[in-house]
């Protein structure tokens, strides 16, 4: 992975094996959660989430963009994030109908926000035990969005991904919540090592195909 930064921010981009720039590829935006926090991006390239993204990269022929948040969380570097995609969109390379994001925690929160901010950019969105404003969601009533809690957790309450994802549906979008009755706030080792996610994370692009997204997504719960 390459570090880099862009308005104070920043970030790791991996592309896949025989990356052309001649063709284009889709995006998988990561937003890591609290622990991960920090100026050196040492944490971010040892994360274990960006670890298992790294490790389908290659066979699934998606970019990795993973930026650092280095103090406070990601609603306090929302500008600087959503430039940061939106330069990244803008590259002739990147498959500007296939950006998809997905976040854990705090990243899980980040992940929810950037999406309702701007929902005509992204295919799909996945958040981990995270939260947000329920009222938000009516903004993302178009992007397909999985989301995960583990019911042990005592760090999230999982009320807030139901929250989310019930208020999403209500307001008429496609919003699938899976709990995980035994596992507390680390389910991310679950939900990125599940090749499933991936094959439906990577599913969608924005050019909606409702009957896939309805095929593909499930109430409240998975």
């Amino acid at each position: 992975m390459e570090e880099k930064i862009f308005e104070e921010l920043k970030y790791l981009i991996s592309f896949p094996k025989d990356f052309q720039e001649s063709q284009k590829y889709p995006l998988i935006l990561f937003l890591h959660g609290a622990g991960t926090r920090g100026e050196s991006t040492d944490r971010l390239q040892k994360n274990a989430c960006v670890r298992n993204l790294l490790s389908r990269q290659d066979e699934r022929g998606y970019i990795l963009l993973a930026p650092l948040c280095k103090s406070g969380d990601w609603g306090e570097w929302m500008m600087p994030l959503v430039h940061l995609v939106e330069m990244y969109r803008d590259y002739p390379w990147v498959d500007e109908t296939r950006v998809h994001v997905t976040g854990n925690s705090m990243g899980g929160y980040g992940t929810w926000a950037l999406a309702s901010h701007h929902p005509d950019w992204f295919a799909s969105a996945m958040p981990v035990c995270g939260g947000g404003i329920p009222a938000f969601t009516k903004f993302m009533v178009d992007v397909p969005v999985r989301t995960f809690h583990g019911l042990c957790d005592k760090t999230v309450d999982p009320i807030e991904s139901l929250q989310m994802a019930k208020a999403l549906n209500t307001f008429g979008g496609h919003a699938e919540l899976i709990l995980f009755p035994e596992l507390a706030h680390n389910c991310w080792d679950r939900v990125y090592s599940d090749e499933k996610n991936y094959d439906w994370l990577l599913a969608f692009t924005t050019e909606r195909d409702k009957t896939l997204v309805e095929e593909l997504s499930g109430n409240y719960y998975g």
